[in-house]
């Protein structure tokens, strides 16, 4: 690096970001730092103080943050100093490869030492001259405190272009994704190869402007902690329908070709199959599906006839085989090369060779036509959540239960799939401070997170049909630590089992992973919420597959959605003249929202706007009435696609819509739900929980307010006792947190019955949070009635500890081996372990004493909390288990016998040991818990069967052999012949 003057010590601050975006920057420089710091530095305050010293020529080049100096670049009138994070994944690289990120590839910053320098991300190096040049101009800029809208306008002037500004920064987008351990990119540029695909993968295509030729590669686990990793339907749809017809390249296992072909006909053509023998009869249909009568039946058979694709424009052509929309290659022993042609023009580009590495990565070499070549070896990466900023003033009517709306919609997306900026369409509606959340998606899920909704507020789930952007974040909802109920047509539900089925290798109906309201079009679906009866009726859609659209009435109020729809007047009426619609079928889909002289029958109305002809041109809304369109929005469409000033518009992300406000009734049903949700409360009388609730005060605290203070009370100071209505606290030791709590979990009773005047911990709100606060009195008024209650709170208290140090070694052991599925403890709050404990008992062992054998009858399940066991299958030691692992569970699922003796190694040990029942009422009240117990069971079964056939089974491919796991797509149900399902 060159010499530079020293800062003079009263130079004025300066902290910008250099950001690789043409658009406008949506986050701020301190939110990222916050977020890139906090793996070193836990503590906001002195985060904060950090950022506040950069600003400043306090300290050394060489000194600041955690970042390891690579280089320097003198190219520019302002050092760069090429660094990277001192670790392989650090959060710089999270940022920046976010979807959507604004990708902060730099930050100019003062120094002691060298003045003004700028700190960029070593990818810096891989950019071409033009963009590098690019980059040092804007930092120029920014060090002169330009705004990023000025550089950017600036910049464009300098390149005569803006359009050479957007293409340099696609090609630095381009650059970033080369971090992704995933992704690889020829020396050119021209072939991408990516393993797995996630819900955002689409959008990041068309962010990098869609270059090139791409080839996926298939991960041997494809469905993992509620993420589907071989999630490429969207990727079909993009290079078929947008890129002229071009199939998608996939390399896979043969197995996995037969489950993606079936589950491809399932999404593309929805219940009928184009390449079986014959068409199926409405007999088969209904019961392969539940299509409840021939009207239905025969709609379905027209909008499959009217979408899809042909092999010629004319309407009689044969259609498009699946082997148009995908280019599948199947993995070959050893190494597989897949040839790489030019779409256009099929002129050669070059080869794929890859290799697969155990435990599930591939090694990938790119060879081109001239001899050059890149590599690396590949690894799935979870997907990073796109960052979009919610104001306050829009969280803050919906982090509390309390504060929601009566009846009213909230959105958290309102585009579609093949929009690179825009979220998909997933909105909640709330009923009495409970969520209906509709066609759920990743992100829609990230944002209620973000914005401190709990997951059992979200007890419901709408699907209108089965396409990825309306299911993506289904199952992941499925699985969570709640239960959810999903709606949906027959139809539609039982064609989302079997998509479930093809991708996760899980029977979801007979695992008990979801329950189903069936909502078929017909008479209205009633559900009681909050005291509210709720009315649900339905239509079918015209859409290539199933689908509904409906209406939602609440006291008298009533919103809409359209759901995926050709609305199309004249196109309907033509039908209803050939007879291929029924007069109910045609009213439904013309005035099911508005009567014939455009009279409004909704009060609000979400309608879709997609890209036609599959959606509704948003042109046909504008013919809409005066009336109807002032309480329509648009939804299933991007931002550029609705001019300024257009009516209908699109609703505000994010703001709430009430339709009716909370009352004082909704108010205390709300927090009545949320103490029958803790553990030890379960089986209290309502009128028990009424009488506390109506002494109990309704506290509120902001983020980290100090509720509980560590030691000695007070002479008159009270005892108390919290339930946390809604948000988050940290319990905290000597600054340390020990443990979080969320709703429904509880904190302050040991204390008023064990620990007379003195707190042994600090209680601080971590993120803002209400709490219902009660007495000492009101605690020993309810001990009296149900003496249980005590009894639960100290068996709670002897067991949860010994729990969290089990799951805390559980998860270290899950760190020290990557290659293993993270086990059922390693994701449980201290409140879902606390429902462990008060179902389970203690039981201490010896070294050498059995605890269970094989042959005998089943009693109950285990989870292991210290000491080591050993596990035997005639004989033979097909296993190990350490602290954390649980055993048991197969008969209890299965029935029948113990399929294993397993014996204590250690000196000794402990287990909490569940009775059947118990386990049981778990598995039908944690979805999550029931998941992990069916994963578990099918691994041991997977390795059971290995060790039969190989009579002895090292301890390393036994029990603990947890990269044999189940969780392959559809790896233990062989796809069945049409019609796949008979419920």
């Amino acid at each position: 690096m060159q010499e530079q003057v020293p800062a003079r010590s009263d130079e004025a601050p300066i902290l910008k970001g250099v950001w690789l975006t043409e658009h406008a920057v949506r986050t701020s420089l301190e939110e990222v730092l916050m977020e890139m710091l906090e793996p070193n530095q836990p503590r906001p305050d002195l985060r904060r103080s950090l950022i506040e010293e950069l600003s400043r020529p306090v300290k050394l080049t060489r000194v600041i943050v955690h970042l390891e100096q690579l280089g320097a670049d003198a190219g520019g009138e302002i050092p760069f100093v090429l660094v990277a994070p001192k670790h392989t994944k650090g959060p710089w690289e999270a940022v920046l490869l976010r979807p959507g990120s604004d990708g902060l590839i730099g930050i100019v910053v003062n120094t002691r030492d060298h003045g003004r320098v700028a700190l960029v991300h070593k990818v810096f190096a891989h950019f071409s001259d033009p963009l590098k040049h690019l980059i040092r101009r804007y930092a120029v800029l920014a060090a002169d405190r330009e705004s990023h809208e000025g550089i950017v306008d600036r910049l464009c002037g300098e390149l005569d272009h803006a359009r050479l500004y957007t293409e340099l920064m696609t090609e630095a987008r381009r650059h970033v994704q080369m971090l992704d351990p995933s992704v690889l990119f020829g020396p050119d540029g021209e072939i991408r190869v990516q393993l797995g695909s996630v819900s955002q993968t689409v959008r990041s295509l068309l962010r990098e402007d869609l270059r090139g030729e791409q080839l996926f590669i298939l991960p041997h686990t494809l469905f993992e902690s509620g993420t589907n990793y071989g999630d490429i339907e969207f990727l079909i749809y993009l290079n078929f329908f947008l890129g002229e017809g071009s199939p998608t390249r996939i390399v896979g296992t043969a197995h996995q070709k037969r489950t993606f072909y079936r589950l491809l006909t399932l999404v593309i053509f929805g219940i009928f199959d184009p390449e079986a023998p014959a068409p199926p009869s409405f007999e088969q249909l209904r019961q392969a599906y539940g299509v409840p009568d021939p009207d239905a039946f025969h709609l379905f058979r027209q909008a499959f006839e009217l979408y899809a694709a042909r092999q010629r424009g004319d309407a009689t052509s044969p259609l498009r085989r699946l082997d148009d929309y995908v280019d599948f290659t199947v993995l070959s022993p050893g190494e597989t090369v897949v040839p790489i042609a030019r779409r256009r023009g099929d002129t050669p580009l070059g080869q794929v060779r890859l290799r697969p590495h155990p435990p599930g990565g591939f090694d990938v070499r790119i060879v081109l036509g001239d001899g050059r070549s890149s590599e690396k070896r590949m690894e799935v990466t979870p997907p990073a959540r796109k960052e979009t900023h919610i104001p306050a003033a829009l969280r803050r009517p919906l982090q509390f239960a309390t504060s929601r709306p009566r009846f009213g919609v909230t959105p958290l997306g309102s585009s579609h799939g093949f929009d690179p900026l825009g979220d998909l369409t997933s909105f909640v509606i709330w009923i009495n401070g409970k969520g209906f959340l509709v066609d759920p998606s990743p992100e829609a899920l990230t944002y209620l997170r973000r914005i401190g909704v709990a997951p059992v507020d979200i007890p419901y789930v709408f699907l209108t049909h089965v396409h990825a952007d309306h299911d993506g974040g289904l199952l992941e909802k499925l699985l969570s630590w709640s239960r959810t109920t999903l709606i949906a047509s027959d139809v539609v539900f039982r064609a989302f089992l079997e998509k479930a089925e093809l991708i996760t290798g899980h029977d979801f109906g007979h695992e008990g992973l979801v329950k189903h309201l069936p909502a078929n079009p017909g008479p209205p679906l009633s559900i009681e919420v909050g005291g509210d009866t709720i009315t649900v009726e339905t239509r079918w859609n015209l859409h290539p597959i199933p689908t509904n659209g409906f209406k939602i009435g609440v006291a008298g109020r009533t919103f809409g959605y359209s759901g995926d729809t050709q609305y199309d007047p004249e196109l309907l009426t033509a039908m209803r003249e050939r007879d291929d619609l029924t007069a109910r079928q045609y009213e439904d889909l013309t005035h099911f929202f508005w009567a014939a002289d455009g009279t409004p029958r909704v009060d609000l109305l979400y309608h879709e706007a997609g890209i036609p002809p599959v959606h509704t041109d948003r042109r046909q809304l504008e013919t809409l009435s005066p009336s109807m369109k002032a309480r329509t929005f648009l939804v299933h469409v991007a931002d550029k696609d609705v001019p300024p000033g257009a009516v209908p518009s699109k609703p505000p992300l994010f703001s709430t819509q009430a339709l009716l406000p909370p009352t004082t009734q909704s108010r205390e049903a709300i927090l009545l739900d949320t103490m029958r949700l803790v553990s030890y409360l379960h089986d209290v009388p309502t009128h028990t929980l009424e009488t506390l609730l109506r002494g109990a005060e309704i506290c509120s605290y902001h983020r980290h307010a100090l509720i509980v203070r560590r030691g000695p009370l007070g002479e008159k100071e009270p005892l108390h006792f919290f339930i946390i209505a809604d948000g988050e606290v940290s319990v905290k030791e000597g600054g340390v947190v020990k443990t979080r709590l969320k709703k429904a979990d509880t904190f302050g009773e040991w204390g008023i019955s064990h620990q007379r005047g003195y707190r042994v911990a600090d209680v601080v709100a971590s993120r803002p949070c209400q709490c219902i606060r009660l007495s000492e009195a009101q605690y020993w008024w309810l001990v009296e009635r149900h003496p249980a209650v005590q009894e639960r709170v100290a068996k709670i208290r002897a067991l949860l500890p010994r729990l969290e140090m089990a799951r805390d070694r559980h998860r270290l052991q899950g760190r020290a081996n990557v290659s293993s599925p993270l086990g059922l403890m390693t994701r449980t709050t201290s409140g879902q372990l606390a429902k462990l404990a008060m179902f389970g008992e203690l039981r201490n062992l010896k070294k050498n004493q059995t605890v269970i054998v094989e042959g005998e009858e089943p009693d109950g399940f285990f989870i292991l909390l210290s000491g080591h066991l050993s596990a035997t299958v005639g004989g033979w030691v097909v296993g190990e288990l350490s602290e954390g692992d649980s055993f048991g569970e197969i008969a209890l699922l299965e029935g029948g016998k113990r399929h294993a003796t397993i014996r204590v190694v250690s000196v000794d040990a402990e287990v909490l040991f569940m009775r059947t029942r118990d386990f049981r009422r778990l598995l039908e009240t944690l979805p999550a818990f029931s998941w992990g117990i069916w994963e578990m069971a099918g691994r041991r079964r997977h390795t059971s069967g290995q060790s039969q056939a190989a009579k002895e089974v090292s301890p390393a491919d036994g029990v603990r052999a947890r990269d044999q796991g189940t969780a392959n797509l559809g790896q233990h149900r062989p796809t069945s012949d049409y019609p796949p399902h008979n419920r």
